[in-house]
């Protein structure tokens, strides 16, 4: 919108000074023949003066008109490939978002329940079985066991950062994988045709896909793949995460503090932040 408008106030002042050339052009001719101070009687029938000093005059306003013409027509055809290049972006990522929510439906988990009945989970119901119920072997403090996942990211904090080798969860790979491929086809976005404020609503979007336990196992799933960190930090992909959902205490009290007016984002430079998220992962900064 700000390009188009600007195109808008260049046209219109290019447009208003060729009408004051016009309306001189008019206007010279009654100048020349009532208050010139040239004696035409010497030079011939001022009609024909008056069009051999005019005439160069409206050779240059047709020269001009010729050139805003054409200016007016570079500038929309770039107007056109923006408009196409926007369109061309906005149908990939959206393809992708569709993708993201097959891939979603196609998750299943069978399990035995007390009675010893099979029960399955699918699609988004899979997270928070995965969080709070599944049984997965863990390594946990100085050796491996079966854990509940939230219980082990209770116990021993160092879990998180080796969740990527929790064989247990290797069923979700797919889903980080290309989950990590839309918010980077954002970041990666020509910042000339798409700028920042434009990729953070992007993806806002996409993070209004995601299911509140979604953006739990996404918290905790960051901790192991620092590339993908970095974009959770700088889209503030965590906005609505439900900190009372959390493992432990100390996440929970962390994400509160981080989401005060008063905590500046430069508190989290020049430190040890992997192991936990920068201010931006839960407020957008500019």
């Amino acid at each position: 919108m700000k390009e188009k408008a600007t195109f808008d106030i260049n046209f219109w002042k290019s447009f208003s000074w060729f009408l004051l050339v016009v309306i001189i052009i008019c206007i010279l001719p009654w100048v020349l023949a009532k208050h010139a101070w040239i004696d035409f009687s010497s030079t011939g029938e001022i009609g024909d003066t008056i069009g051999g000093i005019m005439g160069p005059f409206v050779a240059i306003a047709a020269a001009g008109l010729t050139f805003i013409a054409f200016w007016v027509q570079y500038k929309a055809n770039i107007q056109q490939r923006h408009d196409i290049a926007i369109e061309r972006f906005e149908s990939n990522l959206f393809e992708m978002i569709h993708i993201q929510q097959e891939i979603i439906n196609g998750l299943v988990i069978e399990y035995r329940n007390q009675y010893n009945n099979i029960e399955k989970k699918i699609g988004r119901d899979v997270f928070q079985y995965t969080y709070e119920e599944m049984p997965i072997r863990i390594y946990v403090g100085d050796g491996t066991a079966s854990y509940k996942l939230k219980d082990a990211l209770e116990i021993d904090g160092e879990v998180r950062m080796r969740l990527d080798l929790t064989k247990g969860l290797w069923f979700l790979d797919h889903y980080y994988r290309h989950l990590y491929r839309i918010f980077k086809y954002i970041d990666d976005a020509n910042p000339l045709i798409i700028g920042r404020e434009k990729k953070y609503e992007y993806a806002a979007i996409v993070r209004a896909t995601l299911s509140p336990y979604e953006l739990i196992m996404l918290y905790y799933n960051g901790f192991s793949h620092p590339r993908f960190k970095e974009l959770i930090e700088r889209y503030a992909l965590l906005n609505n995460v439900r900190h009372t959902w959390l493992a432990s205490f100390e996440d929970s009290q962390m994400i509160k503090k981080k989401f005060q007016d008063d905590y500046s984002p430069s508190k989290d430079e020049n430190r040890d932040m992997s192991r936990e998220y920068k201010k931006g992962a839960f407020v957008y900064t500019v």
